[in-house]
């Protein structure tokens, strides 16, 4: 799949609390999406997406691979490991954040996250996610 808008029938968030504009690709080990950071999202502190936006961002992209498979699902983390963060996006940029499967057992998924900003990476991350019927 490549670049859609249809954002709410891949994730259960709805706005404001949406942190991704567009899904340049999917399938059912990746989602790759784009998010300009703008003043009306709702983490923005000051003129950057703090590291609590970064997470919903790679969170919402994984709950887009999910969301490909299985339809509109909720998820929850269950546990951030090996967070890095090299610099924070400011308003009127736009990030791209790639998640990709490492693990999946039952409802629990192992996904690597990793943002960039003008290609360069910017944010990482290993997150595990729960998914609830």
């Amino acid at each position: 799949m490549k670049a859609t808008h249809d954002i709410a029938s891949y994730i259960p968030q709805r706005p404001p609390f949406i942190f991704i504009d567009t899904i340049e690709d999917v399938n059912e080990t990746m989602a790759r999406t784009r998010f300009t950071i703008t003043n009306e999202c709702p983490l923005v502190t000051g003129s950057e997406l703090p590291l609590a936006g970064m997470i919903e961002n790679m969170a919402q992209t994984c709950a887009v691979r999910m969301g490909h498979l299985a339809g509109n699902k909720i998820g929850y983390i269950g546990a951030i490991k090996s967070m890095e963060t090299k610099l924070l996006p400011h308003i009127g940029q736009t990030i791209t954040t790639e998640v990709r499967l490492i693990q999946e057992v039952l409802n629990i998924s192992m996904m690597e996250c990793s943002t960039y900003l003008d290609n360069e990476q910017i944010a990482s991350a290993t997150l595990k996610l729960a998914t609830v019927e």
